[in-house]
């Protein structure tokens, strides 16, 4: 490191936390601009309401917010950490071959039983004296499911592609460098506990989506994403996994849309061998999860 280089290296938990939080809201709000004038380019306007097409100004829009509100702080945090773009991310390792084709496998098999937990999730009441909260989350879900369906609401090949673009590719990069790259590493290396540092990135990855009625699993998710990184030392690995999961979740939407299958009111458990189905994934996954940890066990 070059003399008179400013470091975050030395520099205690409760500082970095809080350059990575400068590093994403600058992020945030940068790239948010920059994104709401390329929109406002393309469509001349400043509302998705209002575009020719909303689905356009929204990806637009969400891909520059992904890049600003993750990736870039990511960057700029493992630069300011040890002078290096990368270096803090564990980017410079490949994974294991066999872990790669362990995640395609769990890819599928973790889809039934994120349905059951989200089908679950959903289930969940507050309190009374937690109404106003309550209804609170359940205006930010109707706005997220909202989006969502006007992203995905055109059944056609290309924007399929698209979406896989944006809605995949895009935020498991740019999610996994913040998250598992960046803030994991950090809790680990502070704390020293490494389960600590997973579950902790994970609460927080899970809440920072403000999807309450899907924290559950997304939390459960974000656990995984980190024992993959932590049991290969490859962030990409967990951007692998993150990847394949996005697009799983866009086919079955897809395929569901083509056939004219309306979701909204389906509830898991009613399909026909549901419990068996469930019951056979949560087998595989939890074999899967158990190859993993031995395979790092004896590669250590």
């Amino acid at each position: 490191m070059r003399r008179g280089f400013f470091s975050l290296q030395d520099k205690s938990l409760f500082v970095q936390l809080l350059f990575l939080v400068i590093f994403v809201f600058l992020g945030m709000i940068v790239f948010g601009v920059v994104g709401q004038g390329v929109a406002h380019l393309a469509y001349h306007t400043m509302d998705y309401d209002t575009a020719s097409s909303p689905a356009g100004f929204l990806r637009i829009t969400q891909a520059f917010g992904s890049v600003g509100g993750f990736l870039v702080p990511a960057l700029l945090f493992s630069y300011f950490h040890d002078g290096k773009w990368f270096e803090f991310l564990s980017v410079n390792r490949k994974p294991y071959y066999i872990l790669a084709n362990t995640v395609l496998v769990m890819s599928v098999m973790i889809l039934p039983l994120v349905a059951l937990l989200e089908q679950w999730n959903m289930a969940i009441r507050l309190p009374e004296w937690m109404s106003g909260v309550e209804q609170w989350m359940k205006q930010m879900e109707e706005s997220a499911d909202c989006i969502s369906e006007i992203l995905i609401g055109d059944a056609t090949y290309r924007t399929l592609i698209v979406n896989i673009i944006v809605m995949a590719a895009l935020p498991a990069v740019c999610e996994e460098f913040l998250f598992r790259g960046t803030l994991q590493n950090l809790l680990e290396r502070k704390i020293g506990s490494p389960h600590w540092a997973i579950w902790i990135t994970a609460v927080i990855f899970s809440a920072i989506h403000l999807q309450f009625y899907g924290f559950i699993p997304r939390m459960l998710l974000g656990a995984y994403l980190g024992y993959l990184l932590y049991w290969s030392r490859s962030l990409w690995l967990p951007i692998l996994a993150h990847f394949l999961h996005n697009v799983m979740s866009l086919l079955v939407s897809f395929t569901f849309l083509r056939r004219g299958i309306d979701m909204d009111d389906m509830k898991y458990t009613d399909i026909h061998g549901a419990t068996t189905l469930v019951v056979s994934c949560a087998v595989v996954v939890a074999m899967g999860l158990v190859f993993m940890w031995r395979t790092q066990k004896e590669q250590q």
